[in-house]
């Protein structure tokens, strides 16, 4: 019988090609899973999910790691030093890391000159203790610059947004140390301080460059970083961030984050490589950059997992780390101008391209102050609406938000930032859109065309003043019962054009419930028409009987005779018995409705577990609401009063969880 392995991936492989070895490691299991402004830095993606910095400290000369993606060896990464030197670890990452937020202060340009004790200050070491420093950081920077990467179908590039399928040989940046003889006459000012010697010319290579100014980055502080004494709990706070997103929790395999670290992977030290993550993971929890985490050891250590939990403060500051970063790069873009350096590649290059690629999508006071000018006046009382409309700008273009300001105007609605919102994320102007682009694009075609799309245009929004109005009038000369049947039917035809229903959803459809049911009852006007009709046959066979019975022109037989015609017209049209206690309970006694209930089912995660629960306990006081949340996600369970509900809960991955909610009496 064949004997079973223990783990079936790869150790590292060791192979002796003479004065080089090369260090081969898998970093798939069985595939991956998954004065604070000035010093936030941006950090290429590639950087933060490929291990570029070794955190070993038994390096060896010489030695050449090789880090694959998959078993067939098609995708991988491979560190060479120079010749009798070592590949870049702890130091260099560090002297990297002050290097990008010196390049963010001299305004982004691809090529800045600095000096080793501009270095040293961005580091944080203090000046004292610079004289130690001034051959480490010199050799450090060699180091950065001679070190090449081999990136074969795995370096990532925003430019074509996904991954390169060749092989890129490239190495982080290119140094020039530049002595006041050896400096050209435009480089000369840079010694105007007799105390500099020497300057350092950096040019950040161009496949990380591009992702920097681009998106294809993540915003960091960098002095939280460099404060950070232990490499491997930077490299973990780095990683899960980017792993999670805006998620409040994630699960990650330990022998993911052992590759990817990366750590020894030797399986028969693998509980003590665990012990060194969880070591970071309780220096992350005291810097309060998680909030807590949780082991899983399963059957074995190599398939135990981290579990680490988030709170709302951890997505705010990722938030404003963005935004402020994202403002401050912006208003480079729009200042934009030639550096007065004439260098061949100081980066101008770069920031036009980007700038003519992106100035639709830079928010300026210019382009808010002629959004507003298209929404109606009251939009200007809105102090949280500039943000959202800034925020449009970036993620939709100015030309699209103007449209969309537009439609909201013509929509005449309630709630304006709400409803910019939706309109936004669900495409609700689409319509409107195509319809202007369309007539736009033939009116530059023909002008004669011009007067005849115009005057169909007008037709059309006559024809739809008109449904308006009409729809209108038949919702005012409804009961209260089909108001309320109507309410239900147009809510359930929102969530079948959503796709999907949530509490944002259902947050959404509040917030412009009057217009979602007209627009359902415009959408549908032949068939309330006609039952409109039938509400209208019904009266004026009233009307007639009581005027007859009035005049006694008719006997009492004839009477009867028309007051039944008039009660089984009505039937037809209003909801049968059972239909309108539903709606009854759906008006009058929804909390009770909802709140009074037990499910029982299966969860894809803990995240659509706790989101089902903020569904069911809208409206109760949301305070108290995220405390259950937060204890949940490390507890499992919960069981206890809120306000005038008993609650309990148990969430059991892969197995049923449970929701009971129970109205005290």
């Amino acid at each position: 019988m064949k004997k079973v392995k223990k783990f079936d991936i790869p150790m590292n492989q060791v192979i002796d090609t003479g004065p080089s070895e090369i260090v081969e490691k898998f970093l798939d299991v069985s595939e991956i899973e998954n004065e604070k402004n000035h010093s936030l830095v941006r950090i290429d993606i590639n950087m933060i999910e490929y291990p570029l910095f070794t955190k070993s400290t038994s390096k060896k000369k010489n030695q050449i790691i090789r880090y694959f993606f998959n078993r067939s060896k098609e995708a991988y990464i491979q560190v060479n030093p120079t010749s009798g030197d070592y590949i870049p670890g702890e130091l260099e990452e560090r002297v990297f890391i002050a290097l990008l937020k010196i390049m963010r202060d001299k305004r982004y340009n691809n090529t800045f000159y600095t000096t080793i004790s501009e270095i040293l200050t961005s580091m944080g070491i203090v000046q004292e203790s610079f004289k130690g420093f001034y051959g480490r950081i010199s050799k450090a920077l060699i180091r950065l610059s001679q070190t090449s990467y081999t990136f074969k179908n795995s370096l990532y590039s925003n430019k074509i947004k996904g991954i390169i399928e060749e092989q890129i040989n490239t190495n982080i940046m290119n140094i020039h140390m530049i002595s006041m003889k050896q400096a050209h006459e435009s480089e000369k000012e840079l010694f105007t301080d007799r105390r500099i010697k020497e300057v350092i010319k950096v040019s950040i290579s161009e496949h990380f460059y591009d992702n920097i100014i681009r998106k294809g980055y993540l915003v960091y502080d960098s002095q939280l970083l460099l404060s950070m004494d232990n490499p491997i709990t930077r490299a973990l706070y780095m990683l899960i961030n980017k792993l999670r997103f805006n998620r409040m929790y994630i699960k990650v395999l330990s022998i993911n984050l052992i590759k990817r670290i990366p750590l020894s992977e030797n399986i028969q030290k693998i509980g003590r490589t665990i012990k060194v993550i969880e070591k970071s993971c309780q220096e992350l929890k005291k810097m309060k950059l998680i909030e807590d985490y949780s082991v899983i050891k399963n059957s074995k250590w190599v398939e135990s997992e981290f579990e680490f939990y988030f709170n709302e403060s951890h997505n705010e500051l990722k938030q404003s780390y963005f935004y402020d970063d994202k403002n401050h790069f912006d208003n480079l873009l729009i200042t934009h101008t030639d550096s007065g350096v004439d260098l061949p590649n100081d980066g101008n290059k770069h920031f036009e391209a980007v700038k003519a690629e992106t100035v639709d999508r830079i928010p300026t006071n210019d382009k808010l102050e002629e959004i507003l000018k298209i929404l109606p006046s009251k939009a200007r009382d809105l102090k949280t609406l500039p943000k959202v409309i800034k925020d449009g700008i970036r993620q939709y273009g100015f030309e699209h938000l103007k449209l969309v300001a537009e439609y909201i105007k013509v929509q005449k609605v309630s709630n304006i930032r709400s409803y910019m919102i939706q309109a936004l994320s669900k495409g609700w102007a689409e319509d409107y859109i195509s319809q202007k682009k369309k007539s736009t694009t033939e009116v530059g075609k023909n002008e004669n065309l011009k007067l005849i799309n115009l005057d169909e245009e007008v037709k059309e929004v006559l024809i739809d003043d008109k449904d308006i109005l009409k729809a209108e009038k038949i919702y005012k000369n409804m009961s209260i019962e089909q108001k309320a049947e109507l309410e239900i039917l147009a809510y359930k035809d929102y969530i079948k054009l959503c796709g999907i229903e949530g509490k944002i959803q259902k947050m959404a459809f509040s917030a412009a419930k009057d217009k979602i049911i007209k627009d359902y009852l415009v959408k549908n006007l032949e068939k309330y028409t006609a039952q409109e009709a039938k509400i209208i046959d019904t009266i004026d066979i009233i009307s007639v009987s009581e005027e007859l019975t009035t005049k006694k022109q008719i006997n009492t037989i004839e009477v009867a005779n028309k007051e039944n015609i008039k009660k089984n017209e009505i039937v037809d049209i209003l909801p049968n018995p059972i239909e309108k206690d539903k709606i009854k309970i759906i008006e009058n006694n929804t909390t009770e409705v909802v709140k009074s209930e037990e499910i029982r089912k299966i969860y894809k995660n803990m995240s659509m577990f706790q989101l089902e629960i903020l569904d069911i306990l809208e409206g109760e006081n949301i305070k108290e609401v995220n405390k259950i949340i937060r204890l949940l996600g490390i507890t499992k369970f919960f069981e206890g009063e809120l306000g005038n509900l008993h609650i309990v809960l148990e969430y059991n991955e892969n197995e049923e969880s449970l929701i009971k909610i129970k109205n005290l009496k």
